[in-house]
């Protein structure tokens, strides 16, 4: 069945769904890449990727550049790609205007009848206020992880070859985080920053990186390896996406999480 659809889930496909098959791309009268990729026999294709401007549905032209001494002419195909939610025109409204009668209807759609369980987090991105906490971490082997209450470091621990990350400093799972500390042992006064809002990249580091990731429940656990499981308030917006920003500089670190609708990883510094 997977995991209890998020407001931000819902509030995407209704946009898809509106948008339909009527997408509306950019007009372009040259094809140029945005990016390359290599194919199995190791030659470059050019890749180019435009998004659809109501629902961000991606249009991908896939083609090998032709050799010039040959000829001009190639063949490029094309195919459909489902956006990042946090791509998607409008998807952060859409769900802040989704009533809760919209929201259960759609789960029940979904397969999930009883709406959202009791036991997580509520929704608060409404009326949620920045919260602070300064704490000093036990850190061990350079590793913190953020992860839903009650889960096993296993999940992230060793990082799985399907883990996403930024940069060198965060690797995550659906439900788990690893945030790679500029300390190796010791003691590292970390700040952690729960909006829900961005609350904007920090300067003042040096190194700075976010990505993305699912927490099930609304509820999230700080575990110092082998140490303290340090229980953070809850997440403001429930279950659902969010973004991790982490800041790093000599012995010091920040992190902030604020809800938003996936989209890709990021090195910022």
């Amino acid at each position: 069945m997977g995991s209890l659809p998020s407001r931000d889930d819902v509030a995407m496909e209704m946009i898809i769904k509106e948008c339909g098959g009527e997408h509306d791309f950019p007009e372009l009268n040259v094809l140029e890449p945005t990016g390359t990729e290599t194919d199995p026999d190791g030659r470059t294709v050019n890749v180019r990727r435009v998004p659809c401007r109501r629902c961000g549905t991606v249009r991908v032209t896939r083609w090998h550049p032709p050799d010039p001494a040959v000829t001009s002419q190639f063949i490029a195909i094309g195919t459909y790609e489902r956006p990042e939610p946090g791509d998607v025109p409008g998807v952060a409204e859409r769900a802040l205007q989704m009533t809760d009668e919209e929201y259960t209807a759609a789960l029940a759609r979904r397969g999930f009848p009883g709406g959202v369980p009791s036991w997580f987090a509520p929704d608060r991105r409404t009326t949620a206020t920045p919260q602070r906490l300064d704490l000093t971490l036990r850190v061990r082997a350079g590793q913190v992880v953020l992860i839903d209450k009650g889960r096993s470091l296993g999940e992230i621990i060793p990082v799985p070859p399907h883990a996403e990350s930024a940069g060198e400093l965060i690797d995550a799972v659906p439900g788990a985080a690893l945030l790679w500390a500029p300390v190796h042992d010791g003691d590292l006064p970390l700040t952690v920053l729960i909006s829900p809002a961005d609350p904007g990249p920090d300067r003042s580091y040096p190194r700075i990186a976010e990505l993305s990731c699912r927490f099930h429940t609304g509820y999230v656990t700080l575990h110092e390896l082998a140490g303290r499981a340090l229980d953070l308030p809850p997440l403001p917006a429930g279950h659902g996406d969010y973004r991790l920003r982490f800041h790093s500089a000599g012995t010091r670190g920040l992190l902030q999480i604020w809800n938003r609708p996936r989209t890709g990883p990021r090195v910022i510094a």
